[in-house]
């Protein structure tokens, strides 16, 4: 069990995308709990809002690229898409967050594990390994 203590891990100006059409632009933060954007006060002037996301929730990640700057998008009951210079760094963090609260001996929480393709022993509890990222399949 990971304790919150809210410490920020990662802070950048960055881009969500509300829908294809429309975009605000402000800070994202990640903590050790959360993933937070705060928009900024023009993009707040006109009813942009900001979203905080708990990374207990989440259920995927994927980084894409972009014409400019690659596409963080995090998955938690919806998508949430980022823009940002230092996106890989952000998708590196948040697979750590995420996915690797498990450490590499078998069954540690006292639960049943799986073996990975890659060869480490993960909690049946997560989908996706915090290793090699491979996402289970739940039967």
């Amino acid at each position: 069990m990971q304790v919150c203590t809210e410490t920020t891990l990662f802070m950048q100006k960055a881009i969500y995308y509300v829908s294809r059409l429309m975009a605000a632009r402000g800070v994202l933060e990640l903590t050790d709990c959360r993933l937070n954007f705060q928009v900024s006060n023009l993009d707040s002037s006109f009813g942009m809002r900001g979203v905080s996301i708990d990374l207990a929730t989440v259920d995927d990640i994927r980084i894409e690229g972009g014409d400019l700057h690659p596409r963080v998008i995090v998955c938690s009951g919806k998508e949430y898409e980022f823009v940002l210079p230092r996106a890989q760094e952000l998708y590196d963090q948040l697979k750590i967050r995420c996915f690797s609260s498990v450490s590499s001996g078998a069954g540690d929480d006292g639960g049943p594990s799986i073996i990975c393709g890659c060869g480490h022993s993960v909690s049946e509890r997560y989908n996706f390994c915090p290793w090699c990222g491979s996402k289970f399949s739940k039967t």
